[in-house]
């Protein structure tokens, strides 16, 4: 595999010089996980970022009635700096867990090292506080949705901005992260295909 294309073909790297993704490079691990292969599970430690150069992943936990709740399904057209969401936060136990939705190809850095490096290269740390910044913008944006936006609308929003994601997700998944039913979801779709059906006519 050669990582220096990889990532130099990776969209969030474009900014970056030679020189940086180079030192990306170097301190990379590459990881292939399987359909359904989990990266992090509750209770274990997890200290790395990671990015996803192809595939599909999905952040969830479980509530107090075992019921799984998916809060992130992050793609390879949504790439970007990530790690478990606990870090974020700052919580020493772990309750997500990360899963492969299909076969998908990530990096792993070594948290503590990916940061000091960004101190040092100016193209690194942007790339990582974009990072931030976009996780913080889709956390908003969900929170937005279910605050304030119907069903339906968090569907058609779904399917607009995350085509790759709605043809490659269980439908189970995509139920769960937008807060509705699976029969629900059914029943949306079949009108969504309605509509688009009586417009070609």
């Amino acid at each position: 595999m050669d990582t220096f294309k990889t990532f130099r073909n990776i969209v969030f790297f474009q900014e970056l010089t030679d020189e940086e993704i180079n030192v990306l490079v170097s301190m990379s691990s590459p990881r292939l996980l399987r359909k359904k292969e989990k990266l992090a599970v509750p209770g274990q430690s997890f200290n790395h970022l990671f990015i996803l150069s192809n595939g599909l992943l999905r952040f969830f936990f479980d509530d107090e009635n075992g019921i799984e709740s998916n809060l992130f399904l992050p793609s390879e057209k949504e790439a970007a700096i990530m790690e478990s969401p606990e870090s974020y936060s700052g919580e020493s136990e772990r309750k997500y867990t990360i899963e492969a939705v299909i076969e998908s190809q990530i990096f792993l850095f070594n948290k503590s090292e990916f940061e000091e490096v960004a101190f040092q290269h100016r193209g690194i740390y942007n790339v990582y506080l974009k990072s931030l910044k976009l996780i913080i913008s889709n956390l908003k944006v969900r929170t937005e949705q279910f605050c304030s936006s119907s069903p339906h609308s968090r569907y058609e929003e779904f399917l607009e901005s995350r085509p790759f994601t709605s043809q490659n997700a269980n439908r189970k998944y995509i139920a769960n992260f937008l807060g509705i039913t699976p029969n629900s979801l059914s029943r949306m779709t079949a009108r969504i295909h309605k509509k688009r059906n009586e417009r070609k006519k």
